[in-house]
């Protein structure tokens, strides 16, 4: 990529074109631009329908579009459960995410044998006639653009530049022409949007300002990810997961993180959320797996070989109240995804927390299940023992949601 951004700016701003930036700048510019806190609404606006543009755009036959986009952090399943309820709820839920860490949406379902993450947007639309809901992969069809500035963020370590990850989000949603957007911003020292409340809070305030110049109705969630949202951590861990949910086995832990991701998607899909039944859900993924070429046979027989994987515990090493740095728990879990060859997004590692934070243990009690070849286990049980942390003090429980911003 060749060309300075500022230049191309001031010639795009002189010449009154609203194409500014072009797809052959300077990303490394754009970034440090960025990251400088210069950016006016306007020009993060600019930026987002320009990565939109670098690809194709969905041609829905209707504006009764949703969806709940996150940002970084490990063990919220909104961006899996969500689209399942505002789909079920009537909306058309067309989804172009990338992949997580240690797991995202798209990545998860395209561990299901068969399931396809990219699709023409001709193909796209069928699928949505099918089931009200499809889930791609960004950055080939749709949004490339996108996929090289994040690439570039990566480099320069700026995942965590507002005004870059809420261009990145909303460009997301322009390619797909959802109208009502939400987002769920994790808050974490480990989060890209925010390492405390005042930052995510004006962050929160900026995304909705952005969307609104885009014409988009939207709507920012802030949650505590601080602490694990539920027990399944991996890309595998988080089809297992939702497995229990749609047949109903959930533990207690998963099924607060399903209520609250139930307030999350009726936040951004309307109240009709909440009068669900578990059968509505389960209809919608099934129509959905089978739509993207997957089968529902091949999603249980995934999450069983998953479930089987789990032959390795964790036990306490002291007596005391359970807690968790998830920074080093997603950090831990990412260095042993990639074990295997071949994997386009590599699942040789989970873990399943067996224990909620702030719970007293005795010494030698399980506290974790965990899932990944032989070679990995000894560099990925020292990771995982640096994120657990066990102490005496006793913490106050409080639920995910923080703050909502943009109702």
């Amino acid at each position: 990529m060749t060309g300075d951004c500022g230049t191309d700016r001031a010639k795009a701003a002189a010449a009154g074109s609203d194409s500014w930036p072009p797809l052959d700048c300077d990303w490394p510019n754009v970034i440090a631009w960025a990251a400088s806190g210069a950016m006016a609404v306007a020009d993060v606006a600019r930026l987002a329908e320009s990565l939109a543009a670098s690809g194709e755009t969905l041609a829905l036959r209707s504006r009764g579009s949703a969806d709940l986009a996150s940002t970084g952090g490990p063990t919220s399943l909104s961006t899996l459960l969500c689209p399942l309820m505002l789909a079920a709820a009537g909306w058309e839920v067309p989804k172009l995410g990338v992949p997580g860490r240690p797991a995202g949406g798209v990545d998860v379902l395209a561990g299901i044998d068969g399931y396809r993450v990219s699709w023409t947007p001709e193909d796209a639309v069928r699928v949505l006639d099918q089931c009200r809901y499809v889930h791609l992969d960004a950055g080939t069809i749709f949004a490339p653009a996108d996929a090289s500035l994040f690439r570039h963020r990566q480099a320069a370590v700026a995942q965590a530049v507002p005004d870059l990850a809420i261009a990145s989000l909303l460009s997301k949603k322009l390619a797909m022409n959802v109208r009502r957007v939400g987002l769920e911003a994790r808050v974490a020292p480990h989060g890209n949007f925010g390492r405390g409340l005042p930052e995510a809070r004006a962050a929160a305030a900026r995304f909705v300002e952005v969307a609104s110049v885009l014409g988009l109705d939207a709507v920012c969630v802030l949650t505590d990810a601080t602490r694990p949202f539920q027990p399944f951590v991996g890309r595998g861990e988080a089809l297992l997961a939702l497995r229990h949910v749609l047949d109903e086995t959930e533990d207690a832990w998963l099924a607060g993180h399903l209520a609250e991701c139930a307030n999350m998607a009726a936040l951004v899909g309307g109240s009709a959320v909440h009068t669900l039944g578990r059968g509505d859900l389960k209809a919608v993924a099934a129509a959905n797996i089978e739509a993207q070429g997957g089968s529902v046979s091949a999603f249980h027989k995934r999450a069983a070989l998953i479930e089987a994987g789990h032959t390795r515990t964790m036990t306490a090493v002291s007596a005391g109240r359970v807690d968790y740095d998830l920074g080093w728990l997603r950090s831990a879990i990412v260095s042993a995804q990639g074990v295997g060859a071949g994997q386009a997004w590599p699942d040789d590692a989970g873990a399943i927390l067996l224990v909620r934070p702030g719970e007293l243990v005795e010494l030698g009690d399980p506290i974790m299940s965990v899932r990944c070849p032989a070679i990995a286990w000894p560099a990925l049980h020292a990771a995982l023992a640096a994120a657990v942390r066990i102490g005496h003090a006793e913490k106050a429980a409080s639920g995910a949601i923080l703050e909502v911003v943009g109702v």
